[in-house]
């Protein structure tokens, strides 16, 4: 059985309501343009992770950091 037919399958057990739906979102699916991922890397997320500045800073820089943003929420 092909990915049509179990469809199929499953939209003839369904009631109107919710065949209704599903034809809905095929038609929905039908406008949507197809998304070509890149090569490389694979999607965006981990583009995103692979290009945090991970090591960049040592553990001094980063005390500092947090110590001026503390320092920025205390009252005076």
């Amino acid at each position: 059985m092909n990915i049509a037919e179990t469809i199929y399958q499953h939209v003839k057990a369904m009631p109107t309501a919710k065949a209704v739906e599903v034809l809905h979102f095929v038609e929905f699916l039908e406008t949507k343009p197809d998304v070509i991922a890149k090569d490389n890397p694979a999607n965006e997320a981990l583009e995103f992770i692979q290009n945090l500045p991970v090591g960049q800073r040592t553990d001094a820089e980063i005390n500092n950091h947090f110590q001026a943003l503390r320092d920025e929420w205390q009252p005076t």
